[in-house]
């Protein structure tokens, strides 16, 4: 599971393939799709820290029962505008500490987001693609009509004549942001190979207790580690960090690109059957407590746990499907040399669709910590 006129890949590569190739997500959101996903919504484990702003705004700061750490910045807010410090203040100081201190929750929440490698990876792969589709709408002949247009009203308005000028070519700047987001995504992906190795070496360890998920497992850990290994190679050997004369003399860096996309491809394709397992085997598994005896004095609250774990569980199946079939058209056309016929200046936001559940629960995460 589990991602053009403009260059989406680094300087130095102009290939077609290479451009296709640089809208792929990254091993570690692979890997977390292939064992967390499923399961439980990660936990940001890092605790909210007392902050200056909460220090200056409050006037409970010198009183020893209510010591500044022990409330958060919502209560702050209200106790802003409730004191006798602040009620002389006019209204706008008041909202511009509020704002400040509204700017410093969402900051902190951002660090927390980035202090994950799947964090960062979420965080670079959405400006990736929002980049990309900010870049083919700021390009298309739509757009610079609309421009024009607006230009032309604006002439008429302030009544001057320049008939010369022309729109500021804003496509090419997002078109640049969308490719170092893109090439930095590339280099944190070089250590790909360590968190494949861990779910690897975990899966043979305590291997699932169904033989099938197990062989399912085993078999997308390969494929993703195909994938991770020629990117690899063919990243450095771009950048000339590696000799190219290898690469070239199994094809040229194009077709490592693709033979890695083939390799991430069998990663969503076996995807599909781990859902299908995992649904066969829930299935089985409410069945059987259906029909087990449970106890009167127990059945409510037991009742009551397993509703919501089962709730968790089938969000976590339903946000992998989702996933797994967006993902799947796209890394089948970047898999074939002439692709399937998804024109390029969709891949961005149907890179984007793929990922948004995932960003949405993972900022979530950060207001819980």
């Amino acid at each position: 599971m589990l991602q053009k006129p403009e260059d989406k890949w680094p300087a130095g590569n102009e290939s077609g393939a290479a451009r296709k190739a640089a809208e792929r997500g990254s091993p570690n959101l692979l890997l977390v799709r292939a064992r967390s996903e499923r399961a439980s919504e990660p936990r940001i484990s890092r605790s909210f820290t007392f902050s200056p702003i909460h220090h200056i705004l409050s006037p409970r700061m010198a009183d020893p029962e209510h010591p500044p750490d022990t409330y958060d910045a919502a209560d702050h807010v209200q106790h802003v505008g409730k004191s006798p410090i602040s009620a002389g203040k006019p209204a706008t100081q008041q909202q511009l500490m509020a704002a400040l201190t509204a700017t410093d929750v969402t900051i902190r929440r951002l660090d927390l987001l980035l202090s994950t490698a799947a964090g960062q990876e979420r965080v670079l792969a959405t400006v990736n693609y929002v980049a990309s589709i900010l870049s083919h709408v700021c390009g298309s002949t739509a757009w610079k009509a609309f421009q024009t247009k607006l230009l032309l009203l604006a002439r008429i308005k302030t009544r001057t004549a320049s008939p010369t000028s022309k729109p500021a070519p804003s496509g090419s700047k997002w078109a640049a942001l969308s490719s170092l987001a893109s090439e930095t995504r590339y280099n944190l992906r070089l250590f790909g190979l360590l968190p494949l190795w861990i779910w690897g070496s975990e899966t043979l360890k305590t291997p699932p207790e169904d033989p099938i998920i197990y062989a399912l497992t085993m078999l997308q850990v390969i494929s993703n580690v195909i994938y991770q290994l020629l990117e690899n190679v063919a990243y450095l050997a771009s950048k000339n960090v590696l000799p190219k004369r290898f690469v070239d003399k199994y094809g040229g860096i194009d077709k490592w690109y693709i033979w890695s996309c083939r390799g991430w491809f069998g990663h969503i394709f076996f995807e599909f059957f781990v859902l299908w397992r995992q649904h066969i085997l829930r299935k089985r598994r409410l069945a059987a407590q259906r029909e087990a005896a449970i106890t009167s004095e127990t059945k409510e609250e037991i009742k009551a746990e397993e509703k919501e774990a089962l709730r968790l569980e089938i969000r976590s199946w339903r946000k992998s499907l989702v996933n797994n079939t967006i993902w799947a058209p796209l890394c089948l056309h970047w898999c074939l040399d002439q692709g399937i016929g998804i024109p390029e200046n969709l891949t961005g936001l149907i890179s984007f669709m793929a990922g948004a559940w995932g960003l949405h629960d993972h900022w979530a995460q950060t207001a819980k910590a």
